[in-house]
Formats: structure tokens, C-alpha cells, sequence
């Protein structure tokens, strides 16, 4: 059975969120299930890059990683969602990224699925997107995960504009699944 981990990168209840809610509810209907994680709503400690994770495995901060990294394991598929902020990833999904460490040096992210989904605020001639997107995909590459999908929505500066563009979310969605079912 397919299992997706969806990570929102924004604590808001906007766009970010709202497409992370549509995936669900369409994933759901092709049998697949997912959860969402929302770093920015959880207890997460900022790595202090002691290492000790990189000879155990293991983080030595108890808070809410310790759930997520069982969730991210338990996937075949991770879904990173971002706003793009300054042209950067948002703060709240690079701590989370950070605090995945303790599965680099056992090589166990390698193999899974990454999705990249960036949301920018401006159309993308004007504030470019790419530069967050590129994060990603990095992060992707540098985890040995098989990127199998990237995607740059635009003009979403209020919080609802990505539901106008329910279009736009069908044809990524229908792609996505074919790759990860």
C-alpha cells in the first residue's frame, strides 16, 4: 500500500495548507493514505549540530521529530510544501530538514519518492520561485531520494488564491499520482 507524508512549510492556515488538505482528500479517493505534518504547529528543537545523531541514529531532543521521523519512515513518499519566503525555503521546513539528520548517515531516506511544491507570492517574472524550488530539489539529490516531481504555483499572496486555481491543483495532482502509485 501506498503511504505519502505530506510537510507543510507554513504554521498559517492558508495556501499552503489548503493544498496539502486537497491532496489529502484526492489521495485518499485513489486508496492512498497520507498524513500531513506542519513543523511551524509542533514541538521541534533547533539542530545544534552536536552529531551525535550521525554514530547513534538517533536525535537526543525528545520533542515531536521523534513522531515525524516515523512518519517520513513509514512512506514511500514525502511531499515538501513551501511558501516561497525571500526567495528561500520557510524557516519552519528548514528546521524540520535539519532535524531529519538522523536518517543521512544510515542512508534512510534513499529510495523514497520527493515531491517539491513551491507557492509564490507574484507572478513568476516579477519574484522567482526557483531559487526555493532548487532548495528542495537539492535536499532531494543530497538524501539520494528520486525527485519524481517538481511544481511552482504563482500569485498566491493571499491566503485562499491557491483555491482559484483548482485547474492548475487537478492537472499536478492526476500527474502526481500516476508517479507514485
Amino acid at each position: 500500500m501506498t503511504k505519502v507524508c505530506i510537510i507543510v512549510g507554513s504554521r498559517r492556515n492558508g495556501n499552503s495548507s489548503h493544498l496539502a488538505n486537497i491532496l489529502k482528500e484526492r489521495l485518499k479517493k485513489e486508496r492512498i493514505i497520507s498524513n500531513i505534518i506542519t513543523p511551524g504547529n509542533q514541538k521541534i528543537y533547533l539542530c545544534t549540530g552536536c552529531m551525535d545523531c550521525d554514530t547513534n541514529g538517533k536525535c537526543d531532543f525528545k520533542d515531536d521529530m521523534s513522531d515525524n521521523i516515523d512518519k517520513v519512515l513509514d512512506a514511500s513518499t514525502l511531499i515538501f510544501i513551501s511558501p516561497d519566503r525571500w526567495n528561500l525555503l520557510s524557516g519552519d521546513l528548514k528546521i524540520f530538514m535539519d532535524r531529519l539528520n538522523p536518517l543521512f548517515t544510515p542512508k534512510k531516506l534513499e529510495g523514497k519518492k520527493m515531491v517539491s511544491f513551491v507557492i509564490g507570492s507574484e507572478d513568476k517574472e516579477e519574484y522567482s520561485t526557483d531559487a526555493t524550488l532548487s532548495s528542495l530539489d537539492s535536499f532531494a539529490t543530497a538524501s539520494n531520494m528520486d525527485l519524481i516531481y517538481s511544481h511552482q504555483f504563482n500569485n498566491c499572496l493571499e491566503g485562499t488564491d491557491i483555491l482559484d486555481k483548482q485547474e492548475e491543483i487537478d492537472t499536478v495532482i492526476n500527474e502526481l499520482i500516476k508517479l507514485i502509485k
